[in-house]
């Protein structure tokens, strides 16, 4: 029992990991899908923010998957910073990648070739994401991605000091929050 611990640090470390346990990894990846999800709607239906962005014109299922997994890249950043035990947050993100999948396949009618080539291509950004990171190391990490997914859904630069400002405020408010609602869980 955790009363019969003297050292409170003990204590509040077991307290914390028995609370933590509570919520199954596959149950996280759940919540963690649906905030990626509901920031890529929140954002995709702020009209006046993707036409300052200059995105108005990118293919509308084009805009939804980058930001998608944008979003999935900056939850996975903050995710295995915050939870340290790599077999949950191995099983959580798993179940996060899994649920787009089934999205995808249930409501967007992807077939099994369809699913493959965006695991390919979702990994492929992640990877992409990362290298601009490790590259760009003294510069700002948000900044840095961001100008990475602009550069990849428009062509030209007008704008694009604009439109790295607003995506930036809209990840780092979305960055800042995911420990918060993991420490509702």
């Amino acid at each position: 029992m955790i009363t019969n611990y003297k050292n409170g640090k003990k204590v509040l470390a077991l307290a914390e990991e028995k609370a933590k346990s509570f919520v199954s990894p596959e149950e996280t990846g759940g919540v963690l899908f649906y905030l990626v999800g509901s920031k890529t709607d929140e954002l995709l239906n702020e009209k006046e923010t993707i036409e300052k962005m200059g995105l108005q014109d990118v293919d509308r299922d084009d805009l939804y998957i980058e930001t998608t997994i944008l979003h999935m890249f900056v939850v996975i950043k903050q995710y295995t910073g915050w939870e340290k035990d790599e077999v949950r947050y191995t099983k959580a993100l798993d179940q996060m990648h899994f649920l787009l999948f089934h999205q995808l396949k249930e409501y967007s009618n992807y077939d099994e070739d369809d699913i493959e080539a965006l695991h390919e291509h979702i990994f492929k950004r992640y990877d992409r994401y990362g290298d601009v990171i490790e590259q760009n190391y003294d510069s700002n990490w948000l900044t840095t991605i961001v100008e990475c997914f602009l550069d990849d859904l428009k062509d030209e630069d007008e704008e694009k000091e604009s439109a790295i400002v607003l995506m930036s405020k809209h990840i780092d408010r979305f960055y800042k929050s995911i420990p918060n609602i993991l420490n509702s869980l």
